[in-house]
């Protein structure tokens, strides 16, 4: 191993370092010798076109803008450029060379960086560029180069640049956007007849995994490819999926850039008379191989390209996509090929369609340029590349951040259960029965290697050799058939659970049930039905039925490829685009609302030349091609059903968290801790494509366009009139969902110490550290029921199979079985296994079966209070009519009440209120009234709005189970579907009376919701009547003021003048001073002033103050400058309180202190409880001041009392 940490033979790639030249030219081969031919110029290095380049003594820059010549400098720069000079000795080997291309073996061309090097050159993530087999490395990179300037700012300072080329963007551009990337360039191995792209496949994933040796198994690893170099990345991918060595690699690559990749392939690569034209085209070596082109051929004989394709969009949710597609055509001709003339067209190598995965989390860019030179971007996609190396930017961030979590491994296919059940004929002729039941379980992995027959023979076995359980097998109804098994949610043990084997008999009378399957118990045999049982095991099988208890469609096309291959029949209609992707509607994975199909019943006619015996399987050989697909119905059916609040809200904040991780890899330790199996579920399968169809609200499917529902979730009728304060603290020791915060501790050590290296340790502590670990799915909320629409997918195969997906909702063990009756796959194994209710001869009489319990169960089967929807509604429209008629009659004596109180009103001391103070209670009394009618109108339009989506969700059920009786009317199947109509027929019975209901419910509704709005109108045009009545009240007050103040006017008025002269003539002043009244002064010559001095100097004084008044007054100039003056002020006198205030502390007794401290936290108490009281009032809670008020006593009205 180098220094750079990966091990391999050092002839066989380029390793480019910033900070000095590279010192070893790569070799070609083993090292058996080297080529030593070069290009014959610059042109032909970069990939120019022969008629465009230049002749010897002409000018190269003649008639050539700035651009082209700045491309031409690039050229010169590269042709003698360290890089291509040793590349050029792979590329071109000369003529009788010891070494041929042919020969070549995979490995690098270029490596671009250093793993626990120092400086610029230190990298974290590895980015591999993958180009087309027989193509140069370097060419469909560089064969288009844009200038130095189109990368923006230079490189760190220190690095020489004559060390890379400036326009080979894959390295100058991703390592100056990002410098923690190392880039790679992969070199093909030589061409020849016979390689595929699964052999080169393989090389790719030993090269990476040989080159990744010592380095830390969690570095993020990025892939781009040009053209059928992306088919290899993809081959490479589902490779490392399905074998252990490459684990590393599945789980840490976070993105595939592809150019131009014919995912669909690719019609012009695969003409065989244009083969030299392509080679030409893409610099290949040689032109490609007939195994390689009948890989990329388009026709409905390649079924190859169509499985990569599939199984790689199931894969692909855990990557960041790039998708380039070319916009200009490529110029082809069939030079080489066997013809006369040489014709010369231009047409697209790759198509647009062919290019693009279409997936949901797709990033598409359009590349104004030719498939040759689509992968390096060239001058005319500057922004187009400088938007890629920005999302690849983020794309690396994200990663070296998830790069530092710990994965904790799933592995939900060990724990999910698959229920199969076998309906068997009952050869029995004493029974009364025609059907004997037969269920087990076992592991949804193991059911898609082995098919559901292994498992239904081996519970026959089970109870053919245990016969001492026959001592417990006598009982009419046993409700322990289901509950035993009912109660696995598929977090227990991964061995197979085995549930009962009962009789299905006809509607009369029933018939021996065996309870559950137990390795314990007295050795008994009963001689009388031993026999009776050990019958079933030969008898003919009429139905299989496979359940999965996940709408997940990923499992759904297992489920389908796994009967496809029990069957030997072709099934494929099924996952066609009529029957598959069309009827998908996908959610915004970055929003809350889930995926859903599209309701629909629909028959898949048999193809010609299948046999039709109603009980009878084709055999099945693996050798032989399938035979053709059967008759098939399948069934999209949304249903009624319920959840709890508390789940909801754990399911919300799980979902949160899973789209901000952005990928399900590395799992947290805190949901591999989690008991709940539905919530492992989402966050493995929620960014699949499709997605994992998760559990919708009501609201979410009423509106499921909007960006969330969670307001309107919060805000259901149900969960309002069924929420109770029972504190979420009193369930966590129950709760199956409670989940502490784990210890990461000990993860750690352990891992870093099976790492062995300190850097690491220190590297995943620092994460450990982080609080992410913190999510508590507890929530401290009232919790209650709320409505769910749920969805049934149902296959039924010919007459015999029957594949069924819907969910199980995740209970509490507190809640009883009155819930547990909610769940549709608990009543129909009820309904089958022990009421006998239901009889089904084939698959059509069992989906049929199913559909109706789907229909009504939740409706009819649900005896508890809290899921009786239709009484629940009627109550509380009887609640609302009831308020509004009390407030009419409260309404109607308002009026005389307060005109006739005027005078009396007083407060509870018996104080008589002023005016203002009336008013201020009568505007908060009106304004408590007000907000209860409007609050009660806003709860009727809510009502209102429920039950219409109740009824379009009624009405969506109606005409599903239309087109499904439509189907059993067929004449072909009319004969056999008798006990199907009859259950269909009992559906459209319930869905009539529920519609029925529930638009009766809606009438209600509307007419309440009308006598509110009137009574509100009643109650604006009684406030504007109060308000004239106030506003004469004020009136006559301000008359009575203005009469007060004319009188003291009219006073001031009279007496103003004599205090006038009064004032003159009380001056002393020398004026009214006799001249001899003062004996020391006879001559009047004294120092009293005159009247005239006190003139002058008054009025100047006063008419300055008075100026000044004024403009301090209506300037706000002069009012600023005043607020600064007293700021500046004020704060100085601030800054000496404090100071003296601080050291008065250091003085102050420690008792003060203290008691101080009680008081301020007495006040800060004080405020936040008034903050609460005044946010409890903003929240008000129409419903419990409803539910309060049904508890107060009536009183009978005087009106029908005597009167004495």
């Amino acid at each position: 191993m180098d220094n750079n940490g990966y091990s391999g033979s050092t002839d066989k790639a380029v390793e480019l370092e910033p900070l000095r030249p590279p010192t070893r030219p790569p070799t070609v081969g083993s090292g058996s010798g080297t080529a030593t031919g070069e290009f014959e110029d610059a042109a032909a290095v970069v990939g120019l076109p022969p008629h465009q380049q230049q002749p010897s003594g002409q000018d190269p820059y003649a008639g050539r803008s700035s651009q082209e010549r700045a491309r031409d400098e690039a050229r010169k720069i590269l042709q003698g450029h360290p890089i291509m000079t040793n590349f050029r000795n792979i590329s071109k080997p000369t003529v009788g060379s010891a070494v041929t291309l042919a020969d070549t073996e995979p490995g690098w061309a270029v490596i671009d960086g250093d793993i626990g090097g120092h400086g610029y050159n230190e990298t974290k993530v590895d980015l591999i560029a993958v180009p087309c087999p027989g193509a140069d490395p370097l060419h469909p990179w560089t064969c288009d180069p844009v200038t130095d300037c189109d990368f923006g700012a230079s490189e760190k300072p220190g690095t020489p640049k004559s060390t890379r080329p400036p326009y080979v963007w894959i390295q100058q551009g991703i390592r100056n956007k990002e410098p923690m990337i190392r880039v790679l360039v992969y070199k093909h191995r030589g061409l020849r007849e016979g390689i595929n792209i699964d052999m080169l496949a393989v090389d790719l994933l030993d090269q990476v995994l040989q080159i990744r040796q010592g380095v830390r198994p969690s570095r993020p690893l990025f892939f781009i490819a040009h053209s059928i170099g992306g088919l290899v990345v993809k081959r490479a991918l589902l490779k490392a999926h399905e074998d252990s060595r490459y684990k590393d690699m599945r789980n840490n690559c976070h993105g595939v850039g592809f150019f131009a990749t014919p995912h669909r392939g690719s019609s012009y690569m695969s003409m065989r008379n244009l083969r030299e034209s392509v080679r030409e085209l893409l610099h290949l070596q040689r032109p490609l191989p007939n195994s390689l082109i009948n890989q990329i051929k388009v026709n409905s004989n390649n079924p190859w390209l169509d499985k990569v394709h599939e199984q790689f969009v199931d894969i692909a949710s855990e990557l960041r996509i790039w998708s380039f597609y070319e916009t200009i055509d490529s110029e082809l001709s069939n030079t080489g090929a066997d013809f006369a003339s040489e014709v010369k067209f231009t047409a697209p190598l790759v198509s647009v369609k062919s290019a693009l995965l279409e997936l949901a989390r797709e990033d598409v860019f359009a590349i104004d340029n030719s498939h040759a030179n689509i992968a390096s971007f060239g001058p005319n996609n500057i922004s187009t590349m400088h938007d890629f190396l920005e999302d690849l930017h983020t794309a690396v961030l994200k990663a070296k951040s998830l790069s530092k979590h710990i994965h904790h491994p799933l592995r939900l296919k060990d724990h999910v259960k698959v229920e199969i059940v076998g309906f068997y004929e009952d050869s029995d002729p004493e029974s009364d029965s025609t059907t004997r039941l037969y269920a087990t379980k076992t592991q949804l992995g193991q059911y898609l290697q082995k098919g559901a027959e292994p498992f239904l023979q081996d519970r026959l076995s089970k109870v053919q050799h245990k016969r001492h359980l026959l001592t417990r097998a006598f009982t009419l109804k046993s409700s322990t058939v289901i509950t035993e098994t009912d109660d696995d949610d598929g977090t227990g043990p991964s061995s197979e659970v085995d549930s009962d084997a009962s009789s299905i008999g006809s509607f009369s009378a029933p018939s021996l049930i065996v309870d559950h399957v137990s390795s314990t118990g007295p050795d008994f045999i009963h001689p009388e039905l031993f026999g009776r049982f050990g019958a079933a095991h030969h008898a003919k099988k009429k139905i299989t039925w496979i359940h999965v208890p996940f709408n997940n469609p990923i499992w759904a096309k297992e489920v389908i490829k796994r009967i496809e291959e029990t069957r030997g029949q072709n099934l494929q209609k099924l996952l066609s685009r009529e029957h598959w992707q069309s009827k998908q509607v996908q959610g915004l994975q970055a929003q809350s609302q889930p995926s859903f199909f599209k309701p629909f019943a629909c028959l898949i006619p048999a193809d010609a030349g299948l046999p039709t015996s109603p009980f009878t399987t084709p055999p099945v050989d693996r050798r032989i091609s399938l035979l053709p697909s059967p008759r098939c119905v399948y069934i999209y059916l949304p249903y009624l059903h319920f959840d709890t609040y508390c789940n909801i809200i754990r399911r919300r904040k799980l979902i949160e968290k899973r789209l901000d991780h952005g990928r399900a890899k590395p799992v947290p330790e805190y949901v591999e801790s989690l008991e709940s199996l539905e919530l492992k579920v989402i966050w493995e399968y929620i960014g699949f494509d499709p997605p994992l169809n998760c559990r919708r609200t009501l609201d979410q499917f009423a509106y499921p366009s909007l960006k969330d529902t969670h307001a309107r979730d919060d805000d259901q009728m149900l969960y309002k009139l069924t929420k109770h304060d029972q504190s979420a603290h009193n369930e966590k020791a129950h709760s199956k969902f409670a989940v502490d915060p784990p210890s990461r501790k000990s993860a750690v050590t352990s891992v870093c110490t099976a790492k062995g290296s300190d850097h690491d340790r220190e590297e995943y502590e620092d994460t450990c550290s982080e609080d992410e670990s913190e999510f508590d799915f507890e929530c401290d909320v009232k919790d209650g029921k709320l409505l769910m629409v749920d969805q049934l997918w149902l296959w039924a195969i010919d007459n015999d199979t029957l594949a069924t997906f819907f969910p199980k909702r995740e209970s509490s063990p507190k809640e009883g079985t009155l819930f547990q009756q909610a769940d549709l796959r608990n009543i129909v194994y009820n309904e089958l296994n022990g009421d006998l209710t239901g009889r089904t001869d084939n698959a059509l009489d069992l989906a049929a079966f199913i559909v109706l319990h789907a229909v009504m169960a939740f409706v009819e089967l649900s005896t508890h209070k809290d899921l009786d929807i239709f009484r629940i509604f009627e109550e509380a429209i009887g609640l609302l009519a009831e308020r509004m008629t009390q407030n009419m009659r409260r309404f109607r004596t308002q009026n005389f009440i307060s005109t006739s109180t005027d005078d009396l009103d007083d407060d509870d001391g018996g104080r008589t209120l002023s005016i203002k103070e009336r008013h201020k209670r009568e505007l908060e009394k009106a304004e408590k009234e007000n907000r209860e009618n409007t609050s009660a109108l806003l709860e009727l339009r809510d009502m209102e709005d429920e039950l219409s989506t109740l009824l379009r969700l009624f009405e969506t059920q109606e005409g599903v189970v239309s087109q499904l009786k439509e189907i059993h009317s067929n004449p072909s199947l009319k004969e056999i579907t008798k006990n199907g109509q009859g259950y269909l027929d009992k559906a459209m019975e319930y869905l009539t009376e529920y519609k029925q209901l529930t638009s009766e419910m809606v009438k209600r509704v509307e007419t309440t919701k009308k006598d509110y709005e009137k009574m509100l109108e009643m109650a604006q045009r009684q406030a504007q009547v109060d308000e004239v009545r106030w506003s004469r009240l004020q009136t006559e007050l301000a008359a009575s003021q203005n009469l007060s103040v004319m009188i003291f006017t009219t006073f001031t008025v009279i007496f103003l003048p004599l205090s006038f002269f009064t004032g003159i003539f009380g001056m002393n002043t020398r004026e009214w001073h006799d001249a001899g009244a003062d004996p020391n002064d006879p001559d009047g010559n004294s120092t009293i002033p005159t009247l005239g001095y006190i003139g002058a100097v008054a009025l100047p004084v006063s008419f300055f103050l008075i100026f000044t008044s004024l403009i301090a007054a209506f300037s706000s100039r002069v009012q600023g400058i005043c607020k600064k003056i007293f700021k500046a002020t004020t704060g100085k006198i601030k800054d000496g309180y404090r100071a003296i205030k601080v050291e008065a502390r250091k003085i102050e007794p420690e008792r003060n202190k203290m008691r101080k401290q009680r008081k301020k936290a007495m006040r800060k108490r004080a405020r936040e409880e008034e903050k609460a009281r005044k946010q409890k009032e903003l929240s008000y809670d129409f419903w419990a001041d409803v539910m309060n008020a049904r508890h107060e006593r009536h009183q009978i009205p005087d009106v029908n009392k005597h009167d004495f």
